[in-house]
């Protein structure tokens, strides 16, 4: 099975992976092996960041913002879903269209919270 096929029953491709560095680097290599090199180099801007402020926070922001994505990705109909919305919010000339497809993927991304929240 692809990557992007997802299970008949609607199932994500594989269970949600801790949120810790390691993990999602993996989940992501296995997600899209392209957004591996997006993946190192926001680690590396965080990780210096970090050290600039003397602060954790850039390297919490960091794993939640890849463990939502992972969250989303690993079910592919709702990432081709994503993708899709924010084309449209990107693209549409129309603001009832732009306004409608921005409140859906507020959805989305509450829904992906929600789910890490779940554990």
């Amino acid at each position: 099975m692809s990557a992007q096929t997802e299970h008949s029953s609607g199932e994500p491709l594989f269970a949600q992976p801790p949120t810790t560095e390691a993990a999602l680097r993996v989940a992501v290599n296995r997600l899209h092996a392209s957004s591996g090199a997006l993946f190192e180099q926001e680690f590396r801007a965080a990780w210096e960041e970090a050290i600039q402020i003397g602060s954790v926070v850039p390297m919490h922001v960091f794993l939640h913002r890849w463990a939502v994505w992972v969250c989303i990705e690993r079910h592919p109909g709702k990432a081709a879903r994503q993708h899709e919305l924010e084309r449209i919010v990107g693209s549409s000339e129309d603001v009832q269209v732009r306004r409608a497809a921005a409140t859906e993927l507020t959805s989305l991304l509450t829904w992906a919270q929600q789910e890490l929240a779940r554990g």
